[in-house]
C-alpha cells in the first residue's frame, strides 16, 4: 500500500509539471470541451421501458416518443406481432412500449406439417391457431421432449447480455411440437371388454400402460410384439393359477389345463409305479393345489447278537472244586430285513420284512471237577481225612440267640432234634448235608446239624454252648471230612455267594 502511495504521488507530480509547460494549455482545453460536451449529450437522455413477451427492459434515449425509440433500435416487427405504444407523457413517466412477438410453432401430425405465427401463450392455443384438433388421450412433444397440452410454451433465455433485439430473434426461433395420435383399442379379457385409446406402439405396451396385466401362461391374439393399429381387437385367454406341488417342492403357475391329468401331461411330470396324486383327478379350479407325493421304499439290514450260553461238563479228570475254560464261546448274530416307506422325502412307516439266525452262536465251555480225593489234614485233635474245602463265611450263635422263642417247643433244638452244643454247626444242605462230619479251623470238629433262613450258600453258623460263646464272623477253611457221601449227594458246583471281599 506505502509503495501504490509513492507511485501515486509521483505519477500526480509529473503530471503537474506537464501541465504549467505553456505547449500543454491548447491540449487541455480541447479535452475540457469534449467532457463537457459528453456531459450535456448524457444529461438530456432519459430512460424508458420496453416490454416484449412480458419481459421489460431498460433503454437510455433522447428520443421521446415511442416511434422515435423504436426506430432508433431498428425494431422489425412482423404483421402478426403486436405493439402497444404509450403517449410521449406516458413513455418518459416510466409506461413500457409493449410488444408482443408472435411465436413460430412448426406442428408435426397425421403425417403432414403446419406452420404458424400466433400469439398464443399454450400449447392448446397454438395447435387451436393451426387448425389441429386434440384429443386428451394423443400424445404431445415440445421440442421432442413430453409435454402438457395445457402447458406454456416455453420462455427463451438469450445467451450473453440480454437486448431488444437478440430477445426478439430469440422469440423468432420456430418451437417444433410433435403429434402422436391415440388409437382406439378393444381388448376382450374374458368376461370383460373393454375400449380405450392408446399411444403405444405395440399391444403388449398398449395392455401395460392401460393397468392390464399379462401373465406368463397366457395367451394373447395378436402376440404382445405386434404393431398396434386403429380399430384393433385384441382377445386375452388368461390362463388358471394353481399351485403345483411335485414331492414336496411348491410352484404356482399359471395353465390353460381343465384337469389334473392335462396339467400333469403339460408340465411333463411322470409317475413312478408307487407315487400318486391327491386329487386323483377331476377338473381344476382357481387357486387349487395338486400335489404330486413321490413315494419310495427302502431297505436295511439289522444285525442284533445272540449271546451264547455257559454249559457246564462235568470233568472226572479234574479234582472236585477246580475249573477249566475249554472254549470262551462266541456270540452269534440275528439278522432283521426292515423295510422304511417314504413319501416325499419322509418316513411314514417301517415294517420287518423278515429276521434270520445268519450266525450260530457257540456255547463256552465250562469244565468242572468231579473226582474226589482223600488228603490228610494234621489238627490239635490228631491228623483227620478230609475229601473237601470250603472257604466259607463263619458267624456263630447258641440256644439263646438263635431266634427261637423260650417257650417254643423246638427251643434249643437243632434241625435234626439235638440239643444246640458246641461241635454242632448250622448249614446250607444244598451245600453241605446234614449230619456230614467237618472240622472248622479255630472251633474244631464238628457235625452239620442245624439250618437257618440266613445260613445259605458259603455261610456256616458255629453253635456253643450257653456258657462258652464266641462271636464269630470270619472267613475260614471249612474241611468236609470223611466218609464220602454217595456222588448224588454232592452239590459239585457251589455258588460263589456271599463273596469274601480282600
Amino acid at each position: 500500500m506505502r509503495r501504490f502511495t509513492q507511485d501515486g504521488r509521483r505519477y500526480l507530480a509529473r503530471l503537474w509539471r506537464a501541465l504549467r509547460a505553456p505547449t500543454a494549455w491548447p491540449i487541455v482545453a480541447v479535452v475540457a470541451l469534449v467532457g463537457a460536451l459528453a456531459l450535456v449529450y448524457l444529461g438530456t437522455q432519459r430512460t424508458v421501458w420496453i416490454e416484449i413477451n412480458g419481459r421489460r427492459l431498460a433503454h437510455r434515449t433522447r428520443e421521446s416518443t415511442a416511434r422515435g425509440v423504436l426506430n432508433e433500435l431498428e425494431l422489425a416487427l412482423a404483421p402478426e406481432d403486436t405493439c402497444v405504444a404509450p403517449e410521449s407523457d406516458a413513455l418518459l413517466a416510466g409506461e413500457p412500449i409493449r410488444i408482443g412477438v408472435a411465436r413460430t410453432v412448426v406442428v408435426i401430425h397425421d403425417g403432414s406439417v403446419a406452420q404458424v405465427r400466433t400469439q398464443a401463450e399454450r400449447v392448446v392455443e397454438a395447435l387451436a391457431d393451426v387448425g389441429v384438433p386434440t384429443l386428451p388421450e394423443d400424445r404431445y412433444y415440445l421440442r421432442e421432449e413430453p409435454c402438457d397440452l395445457y402447458g406454456p410454451l416455453p420462455t427463451v433465455h438469450p445467451s450473453g447480455r440480454v437486448t431488444a433485439q437478440n430477445l426478439i430473434a430469440a422469440l423468432r426461433q420456430p418451437l417444433i411440437v410433435r403429434i402422436q395420435r391415440a388409437v382406439p383399442l378393444l381388448v376382450d379379457d374374458g368376461q370383460v371388454a373393454v375400449e380405450f385409446y392408446t399411444t403405444a406402439r405395440t399391444v403388449g405396451a398398449a395392455l401395460f400402460a392401460e393397468g392390464l396385466t399379462v401373465y406368463e401362461g397366457d395367451t394373447c391374439s395378436p402376440p404382445l410384439d405386434t404393431p398396434v393399429t386403429a380399430g384393433m381387437a385384441v382377445r386375452l385367454t388368461r390362463a388358471l393359477p394353481v399351485v403345483l406341488d411335485d414331492g414336496g417342492e411348491a410352484r404356482r403357475l399359471r395353465t390353460h389345463s381343465a384337469t389334473v391329468e392335462e396339467l400333469l401331461a403339460e408340465e411333463e411330470i411322470t409317475l413312478d409305479a408307487d407315487d400318486y396324486v391327491r386329487p386323483e383327478a377331476g377338473s381344476l379350479t382357481r387357486d387349487m393345489t395338486v400335489a404330486v407325493v413321490r413315494v419310495h421304499d427302502e431297505y436295511f439290514i439289522e444285525e442284533e447278537p445272540v449271546p451264547f450260553e455257559v454249559v457246564q461238563v462235568p470233568d472226572p479228570e479234574m479234582e472236585i472244586d477246580q475249573h477249566e475254560i475249554r472254549h470262551w464261546g462266541r456270540e452269534g448274530a440275528s439278522r432283521t430285513r426292515i423295510r422304511v416307506h417314504y413319501e416325499n422325502g419322509i418316513e411314514t412307516s417301517r415294517a420287518v420284512e423278515g429276521t434270520w439266525l445268519e450266525r450260530q452262536p457257540i456255547h463256552r465251555a465250562m469244565h468242572y471237577g468231579t473226582r474226589v480225593v482223600l488228603r490228610s489234614l494234621d489238627t490239635p485233635y490228631g491228623t483227620l481225612s478230609y475229601w473237601r474245602v470250603l472257604r466259607m463265611l463263619a458267624t456263630s450263635y447258641n440256644a439263646p440267640t438263635a431266634g427261637t422263642p423260650l417257650n417254643s417247643p423246638h427251643y434249643g433244638l437243632t434241625r435234626l432234634g439235638w440239643p444246640a452244643r458246641k461241635g454242632l454247626v448250622a448249614v446250607d444242605p444244598r451245600v453241605i448235608n446234614l449230619r456230614q462230619p467237618l472240622y472248622v479251623p479255630g472251633y474244631g470238629p464238628a457235625v452239620a446239624a442245624d439250618t437257618g433262613s440266613a445260613i445259605l450258600w458259603r455261610r456256616i453258623d458255629l453253635c456253643y454252648d450257653l456258657d462258652n460263646l464266641v462271636l464269630w464272623r470270619k472267613w475260614v477253611d471249612v474241611y468236609l471230612l470223611d466218609p464220602i457221601p454217595s456222588r448224588d449227594r454232592i452239590l459239585w458246583q457251589v455258588p460263589n455267594t456271599p463273596v469274601e471281599k480282600e
